[in-house]
């Protein structure tokens, strides 16, 4: 029975051995379910409407030839289960590469659990096709489609662990269910390999402990749909993607997210937000030298700490809707002319901050603002603390050029005084909203 796979017929139980796959799935009809007692290597797992697959215990099911492991190839309802695992070892040509899971119906309904999936995954080449052998690739997303996974590990050696593409404009509705403890790209000790974890257009629920992208690509992008997510930790060490970004897509995303912590090691940015509507609410983002949250769209961030080694937080919504940053600790240095920069047409509130500049050499600046015309962004702070350097050069809020710009303050603390060109509205240093102290630390 080790070797072999079976049969379950749904409606009298009786089990009928076969030598393959292929021959168990030509026998079943819908409501069986095969059984696959045996490790499957080569041998092509094509899903079959109403036909479930149990995967018993530690079994392997492994492509090495030209395809992916496991596929739909029209429309199927279809659970797999068990506790088996499923890999694509294809290893024949560089940057020719398939997948261990391959959705193309934009009707199918699949639910998965296992053990672990793993692929190689090609190897990114300008001159290649860089969407070839992911671990899970779900194709022509549609409102009619479902996806539920749940294992302990997706991994991919040189490319994305979970892509989910867009079949059309429209905005998806389908269901995605995935919960997973962690999903990791790369190859350790092997700079380069990896692409991007984890890329999803649909509309769902998200669930993982951890996502690591050892050198390159984002953790997550978040292209199209309604998302609720809880990943704990997401970390890269990518020097020019973000480990969180929202946009790509088409606008419509609307993803709420709880965390732990977001990092990105190098000098890509820890969070960007480029598309859509985001609430983050978390313990930790941080970048290395890059910026610690780049925010053009409507956002709502609260957040414990916020930390870039160089860089801080960049506001450029040029919205109605405002952006919120709710922080405890906000620190980042000169690298963008202080720790928070807002640009022309920003709309934003800072709360219960203590925001720092960590930077050695003038000028030192907590909130910049460069020139622009008279009241062209629309700022508002909450009980803020910044602290700079106190040098002539150096100041808590720096508006650039001759026009002024009027600041809805309800209280703030600071090291160093404003520059002449920010106007406090409501609070002031006549009703003590505005306080100047060099105990301030």
């Amino acid at each position: 029975m080790a070797t072999e796979v079976a049969v379950i017929n749904g409606s009298s139980g009786v089990q009928t051995f076969y030598s393959t796959y292929s021959a168990a799935r030509k026998a079943a009809s819908s409501g069986d379910t095969i059984q696959i007692w045996a490790d499957l290597t080569g041998e092509q797992i094509l899903l079959k409407d109403g036909v479930d697959i149990w995967m018993a215990p530690g079994r392997v099911i492994d492509m090495n030839d030209e395809m992916p492991t496991i596929t739909d190839g029209d429309t199927v309802t279809c659970n797999i289960f068990g506790n088996g695992i499923i890999k694509n070892s294809y290893n024949g040509v560089t940057d020719n590469r398939y997948e261990c899971i391959l959705i193309t119906d934009s009707a199918s309904k699949i639910s998965i659990q296992c053990d672990y999936i793993e692929g190689i995954g090609a190897v990114y080449s300008p001159s290649s096709d860089a969407n070839q052998g992911y671990s899970i690739f779900v194709n022509g997303v549609s409102s009619s489609q479902k996806f539920h996974l749940s294992c302990n590990k997706v991994i991919n050696k040189n490319n994305s662990a979970i892509i989910f593409a867009l079949s059309s404009e429209e905005t998806p509705t389908n269901d995605i269910n995935i919960r997973v403890q962690t999903v990791l790209t790369g190859i350790s000790g092997q700079s380069g390999t990896g692409r991007t974890a984890m890329e999803l257009t649909g509309t769902g629920y998200v669930d993982i402990d951890e996502i690591i992208c050892l050198y390159k690509g984002s953790c997550f992008i978040h292209k199209s749909g309604n998302l609720v997510t809880s990943i704990l930790k997401m970390t890269t060490s990518d020097q020019d993607r973000p480990a969180l970004s929202v946009g790509e897509g088409d606008g419509t995303q609307n993803l709420t997210l709880y965390f732990d912590e977001i990092q990105n090691t190098s000098s890509g940015d820890g969070v960007k937000v480029a598309q859509g509507i985001v609430k983050l609410i978390g313990r930790r983002i941080y970048s290395g030298s890059g910026l610690s949250i780049d925010l053009a769209s409507n956002a709502e961030c609260l957040v414990d700490e916020i930390i870039s080694g160089t860089k801080g937080i960049y506001i450029h919504n040029s919205s109605s809707q405002k952006v919120i940053v709710d922080s405890n600790y906000i620190e980042g240095g000169n690298g963008n002319s202080g720790v928070i920069k807002s640009d022309s047409g920003s709309n934003y509130v800072l709360r219960n901050a203590k925001i720092k500049n960590t930077a050695t050499s003038s000028p030192s600046i907590g909130i910049y603002i460069p020139d622009g015309g008279t009241n062209n962004q629309t700022i508002e702070i909450e009980n803020l603390i910044i602290v700079t350097a106190t040098g002539v050069s150096d100041f808590s809020i720096y508006r650039d050029g001759s026009n002024d710009i009027h600041i809805k303050n309800l209280t703030l603390f600071v090291k160093k005084d404003i520059s002449g060109h920010v106007k406090l509205d409501i609070g002031d240093e006549d009703n003590f909203k505005y306080i100047v102290s060099n105990d301030i630390t």
